[in-house]
């Protein structure tokens, strides 16, 4: 029988999960061909992931996703109450609501999308389907081999176990903590393997009467009978209910038949005979782990494949979001020959710090049994916003960036510094933001009296064969006035911040320059690796 041809894509991404969708959508966004390949042969109907952070949604909002998550988590719009209680009709010992959207308004456009992966996940198939990314259900990855030009994978299809080969210039991993990719690359995950072995039960019950007016984000369950997390959709008809077992105590998760999870979903109710319809019961591990590499050669890893986080606020979907946009810009830009190779290596320097630092934030809230509550004193903990808002890239591609490691601040404190989010300020247009300036390309933001910079822009993007936006942030364009930009970024009003496609801001100049476009050539130079032969793969070592 002849060989079957070889198809062929730019990137493939192995994994069809939250991440690998995201990645894919983000990729079909920039116009680079791209195709998704995932084991199941189909989306999960388990709800897992419960809350996507503002810094998530801010990424899909700049896809144009962001209406369709806000129509999606609008029945959790009020589920904003997360507590510890002895049951849904028990005694409340512990409430921290989430913030609200006024509450974020000074620091984010975007508000938290409440909904579960679930329903994400159809929405960022759907969108990157759109875009133009081909992907395909039940399709295994069965290895992959490298060389200087590219990535050539072997793929299996489930259904009749005919195999095939894809030809592609990059491969992301987005497989999950079990990461075929990552396991055939011989990268290890270290840390806190197996902290707490966890059943999370999927049930439908009416829980009308038990919520009465209250909505919960997530509910902490303390009583006799059981210990565990209980989270409810917006139909009030189902939930999921996560316990904990112990095999050093003797249990596994085969101690848990049906009827012993009906029960246990009644303690947490509170309500001793209440109907209730098991869906899906599923046994996993608690972990706190960070991967030694985030790939090798044209091979990249994405989300839990390169670091497994506690679920305790639900920053292991939204980080591995982030990496999957961080990465995809600098592919597209990679691809598109207006960057050399060397911006590649950023995407390690830059999301491993990141995700490290969260990981040991969620640990921390597990082991001191904070939770979701304030942070404990000497715990080592910072809150949730700024853990989500708040981090600064040390290393990457960024220049002059002020620390010396990776740390957080206040997101309301920043100041449009090096490696750091630019701050969100508010435009005229209603319901618009300095964040939605950003895109595709790296964009120059100038004060009122900055016009030599934007004309610098315009003669620097020529000479270097590179695409940039350009705007003047003036009074005209600003709800609040080109000042209040200027005091949120840290310059002058004839000062300049250079941000790159995800909003990050890469290179400042507080005030005018006499020789403003060599300034802003030398910076693009280094930032996107311009005088490296971009035909050369990277070689990462960490």
């Amino acid at each position: 029988m002849p060989e079957a041809e070889v198809e062929s894509t730019d990137v493939l991404i192995v994994g069809g999960g939250v991440v690998g969708l995201s990645a894919a959508a983000f990729l079909a966004w920039h116009g680079v061909p791209c195709q998704a390949v995932e084991r199941r042969t189909d989306l999960s109907i388990h709800p897992r992931a419960r809350g996507f952070n503002p810094r998530a949604v801010e990424l899909l909002r700049q896809i144009g996703l962001e209406p369709a998550v806000r129509e999606v988590s609008n029945g959790f719009a009020d589920h904003t109450i997360r507590a510890r209680v002895e049951s849904l009709t028990g005694r409340e010992l512990f409430r921290a609501d989430l913030p609200t959207a006024t509450d974020l308004d000074e620091v984010s456009p975007s508000p938290w999308a409440l909904c579960s992966q679930d329903r994400l996940e159809p929405l960022l198939r759907r969108h990157a389907e759109d875009l133009g990314a081909d992907i395909r259900f039940g399709h295994e990855m069965r290895s992959f081999a490298q060389d200087a030009d590219g990535v050539t994978v072997t793929l299996q299809n489930r259904k009749d176990g005919t195999r095939s080969r894809v030809r592609a210039r990059y491969l992301v991993g987005a497989d999950g903590v079990r990461s075929r990719v990552r396991q055939q690359l011989g990268i290890e995950l270290k840390g806190t393997p197996a902290l707490l072995r966890q059943l999370s039960i999927v049930f439908e019950a009416d829980l009308r009467g038990p919520l009465g007016e209250r909505r919960f984000a997530i509910c902490q369950i303390q009583n006799e009978t059981v210990e565990g997390l209980l989270v409810h959709d917006d139909t009030l008809r189902q939930g999921t209910l996560y316990i904990q077992y112990d095999p050093a105590k003797g249990q596994h998760a085969d101690d848990f038949p049906l009827q012993r999870c009906v029960e246990l979903v009644r303690a947490a109710v509170g309500v001793p005979d209440l109907p209730v319809r098991v869906l899906d019961i599923q046994s996993w591990e608690l972990s706190a782990l960070s991967a030694a590499r985030y790939g090798e050669g044209r091979v990249f890893l994405a989300g839990d494949a390169v670091h497994v986080m506690p679920p305790v606020g639900g920053f292991g979907a939204s980080t591995g979001i982030q990496d999957a946009h961080n990465l995809a810009w600098k592919l597209a830009h990679t691809l598109r020959g207006q960057a050399g190779p060397a911006l590649l290596d950023t995407y390690e320097a830059e999301r491993a710090p990141v995700a490290d630092y969260t990981v040991d934030q969620c640990l921390r809230r597990v082991t001191t049994r904070t939770g979701f509550g304030r942070p404990a004193a000497g715990a080592g903990l910072v809150d949730d916003l700024t853990l989500t808002l708040g981090y600064r890239y040390a290393a990457g591609a960024v220049i002059d960036p002020e620390v010396a490691d990776t740390i957080v601040v206040d997101p309301r404190e920043l100041r449009g510094d090096p490696g750091t989010r630019a701050p969100h300020v508010p435009l005229r247009e209603r319901g618009s933001s300095t964040l939605d300036l950003f895109g595709r390309l790296f964009t120059v933001l100038a004060g009122q009296d900055g016009e030599h910079w934007i004309d610098a822009a315009r003669g620097v993007a020529a000479e270097l064969g590179v695409d940039l936006e350009a705007h003047r942030m003036t009074d005209e364009m600003l709800l609040h006035g080109g000042a209040a930009w200027c005091r949120r970024h840290g310059v002058g009003t004839d000062g300049v911040v250079l941000v790159r496609p995800d909003g990050i801001v890469a290179w400042r100049r507080a005030s005018a320059a006499d020789r403003a476009a060599d300034e802003l050539r030398s910076a693009l130079r280094h930032l996107l690796d311009l005088r490296s032969p971009a035909a050369e793969a990277p070689r990462r070592e960490r």
